[in-house]
């Protein structure tokens, strides 16, 4: 019976909620919530709007039937209640739960119904209360899906709105009480600091496995030939169209995001962000990868396309030279803006979630998407990533280093050593792919030999060439054209040495090449900088990169980069935030930073000495007996009128008590009586009282006289 009155008491009627303005407060935040979810897609447009408009009719019916809410309106309120929840588990268990949508989106048509069905009978301020809190959930709901600061502009708004609520609430049931400026300010700052303190100690964010398979098509549009690159098409709308020499934009090329990468374009990147990426842990984005050499262009022999058409999520083959297995790694991609249509992944790609019913793959691991990809598009890609550390490669790539007398004597090794170590494997056909050159390059084998002698691994040998890449050349993007008919790698190394990631890394892969070292040209993206709000990566146009990849005996494709790296593990958030602010400050212009600062500064102190100036005569003189006292080390008390003060300043007077006498009476006759001497007598009143003489020595410590002067009046 205990529990059954408990019951009884919690549900029992409250009184009615009189304030307008805290049903207004919490009104502004449940529609700010609705509209927040509907901004990320969680709800349908129309839905939202229908949603908004029957959560403000039904307050203002709320409102209106607060002191006697019909009976049939409880009645409807808890049937409704039913009804969505049991269609919650209905929609919920009925469907296979393959990404965190299938759970979220109904979770938040669950929360909007109840805030609709709520808010007619919102009576009380416990009820007003719980739509707050509810709304709380939508926005909540809402952030676990933002990949974009437009969402902190719908959570400044409502936490706007739940903090006018709070103030409303406060003088509600306070009976009217008022919320002091100051006392709402140091409320403000302590919650704001307290934030700050749990956001700078937040750990780096993991991805949850299951939960995150998210996959939607955006605003990409067709591709004209199925499996072939947008890139190639020259589609305006493509970030990836193919580009010449003459042509206004050369971007293509430069980007490489086509079936061939032409080294002699020249181009300029933007800071668009193409993409965001939430993953388990920063990597290189591989978009496609490149085997054939001409001197100018690196375009791809493979011809084994394969069509996968099960529909999410697709299972890839394992790519030739790569091994099966790994540490999963896991990637969910939110398309920006227009985009070369290659599912991006980290190193090897094993399941797509992708929002179309076939993909395209390749014998390299390229993946090709069926449809354009544009702004609003998301998939998501299971790696399988191998990072073998430098002691585990040294030892697997050992024997073929020792053993380098020539490339046929290297090749032949290489393929030994494939055969006998477990793991990925390389077969002779793929090690000559790998390993061609249009023709030979004498000055280069030579300087990469003399840079090597006496590597004792491959690895030893990448790890020398790349550290020769730091220091004997110069990334700029401002280089010259590259001359009819010239090699870029001639061109590069026995020049300037000036060049972009396309330049050094081409010639690093040719280097390698020239020791008959299997090594191909990835391009994609470096993951871009993280973002501590969103938990994600910006990925910009100019994050677009070229990069080697090295084949590794045992390991497969291993990615090796002389002008970029990639750090091991996302970043704290805090961390991260304060680096960004710390990097912020050191930019700004310190001395018009200063001159500006200084000059609030002294408009503060300027309004706030004119508006603590005394306003009169009388004050004037009250404040200078009041200063006179303070220097003889007796200031005055909280019980003491002026004239008792003033008493008490005149006995610490060289001149006696007469002229403090004087000014008090002064004052008491304008305060009590109204009566205010002429204008000169008035200057001549604050002229004695600023020049009251006291003298602190004439006090003598522990005597009658201090004692008495000191207890006067008290």
């Amino acid at each position: 019976m205990k529990a059954i009155d408990a019951i009884r008491r919690a549900n029992q009627p409250r009184g009615q909620e009189e304030s307008i303005r805290l049903r207004a407060a919490c009104t502004a935040a449940v529609l700010i919530a609705i509209a927040a979810c509907a901004s990320l897609n969680e709800l349908a447009g129309p839905t939202a709007w229908a949603a908004m408009v029957m959560v403000a009719v039904g307050m203002v019916f709320s409102y209106a039937t607060r002191a006697r809410p019909p009976g049939w309106i409880k009645v409807l309120v808890a049937v409704a209640a039913v009804v969505t929840l049991v269609w919650f588990f209905h929609q919920v268990s009925t469907r296979p739960v393959t990404d965190i949508t299938t759970v979220e989106n109904p979770l938040t048509v669950l929360f909007v119904i109840i805030q609709v069905v709520h808010s007619f009978h919102v009576p009380s301020r416990r009820d007003l209360m719980f739509s707050l809190g509810a709304s709380a959930g939508l926005m909540a709901v809402g952030g676990a899906q933002a990949v974009d600061l437009h969402f902190g502009f719908y959570a400044l708004a409502w936490v706007g709105c739940g903090l006018w609520a709070m103030v409303e609430l406060w003088r509600s049931a306070s009976g009217g009480g008022r919320v002091s400026t100051a006392g709402l300010g140091t409320s403000l700052a302590a919650v704001s600091l307290a934030a700050a303190a749990i956001f700078l100690v937040l750990p780096a964010p993991t991805v949850a496995v299951r939960l995150n398979f998210l996959a939607r098509s955006g605003a990409g549009g067709t591709v004209p030939i199925p499996g072939a690159l947008a890139g190639d098409a020259g589609k305006p709308a493509q970030l990836s169209r193919a580009g010449t020499a003459s042509g206004p934009t050369r971007v293509g090329g430069y980007l490489g995001f086509a079936s061939s990468l032409d080294t002699a374009l020249r181009g300029n990147l933007g800071r668009a962000v193409v993409m965001r990426v939430r993953a388990q842990r920063p990597s290189y984005w591989v978009g496609e990868t490149f085997d054939s050499w001409d001197g100018q262009n690196w375009t791809s022999s493979t011809t084994a396309t394969r069509t996968l058409d099960q529909g999410s999520p697709f299972f890839l083959p394992v790519p030739s030279g790569d091994r099966p297995g790994g540490q999963s790694d896991l990637q969910t991609f939110y398309v920006a803006s227009p985009t070369a249509d290659l599912v991006f992944h980290a190193e090897t790609a094993s399941e797509v979630w992708f929002p179309a019913t076939s993909l395209f793959t390749s014998d390299d691991g390229t993946v090709v998407s069926p449809i354009g990809l544009g702004q609003g598009a998301i998939y998501t890609v299971e790696s399988q990533v191998i990072a073998p550390t430098a002691s585990q490669m040294r030892q697997a790539t050992a024997s073929a280093a020792t053993t380098a007398a020539d490339t046929t004597a290297i090749t032949a090794t290489a393929t030994a050593t494939a055969t006998t170590t477990p793991g990925a494997t390389l077969q002779a056909a793929l090690q000559r792919r790998y390993t061609q050159l249009p023709h030979s390059y004498p000055q280069v084998e030579a300087l990469a030999r003399s840079i090597t002698a006496g590597s004792a691994s491959t690895y030893d040998e990448v790890q020398a060439l790349i550290a020769w890449m730091g220091a004997h050349t110069r990334y700029s993007t401002e280089i010259p054209s590259l001359p009819a008919g010239a090699d870029t790698v001639d061109e590069f190394l026995f020049g300037d040495r000036v060049g972009f990631c396309e330049q050094i890394s081409t010639s690093l892969a040719v280097m390698l090449r020239t020791l008959g070292i299997p090594v191909r040209e990835a391009v994609g993206y470096v993951p871009g900088p993280y973002n501590p709000i969103t938990d994600l990566y910006d990925v910009r146009a100019d994050d677009a990169h070229a990069w080697v990849q090295v084949w590794i005996p045992g390991y497969g494709w291993q990615s090796f980069d002389p002008t970029a790296s990639v750090p091991l593990a996302n970043p704290a958030p805090g961390a991260t935030a304060l680096k960004d602010v710390a990097h912020a400050l050191t930019r700004l212009p310190l001395v018009p930073l200063a001159v500006a600062l200084g000059g609030v500064g002294g408009g503060v102190a300027v309004l706030r000495a004119r508006r603590s100036r005394p306003a009169t005569w009388a004050e004037r003189v009250t404040r200078h007996v009041e200063r006179a006292g303070r220097r003889a080390g007796r200031p005055r008390r909280l019980s003491e009128t002026f004239a008792e003060y003033a008493a008490v300043v005149g006995h610490l007077s060289r001149d006696g008590p007469q002229q403090c006498e004087r000014l008090a009476g002064a004052v008491d006759a304008s305060a009590y009586g109204g009566r205010d001497p002429g204008p000169e007598a008035q200057r001549q009143l604050v002229a004695t009282a600023r020049r009251i003489p006291v003298n602190r020595r004439r006090l003598g410590v522990g005597t009658t006289r201090h004692r008495r002067l000191f207890t006067f009046s008290s």
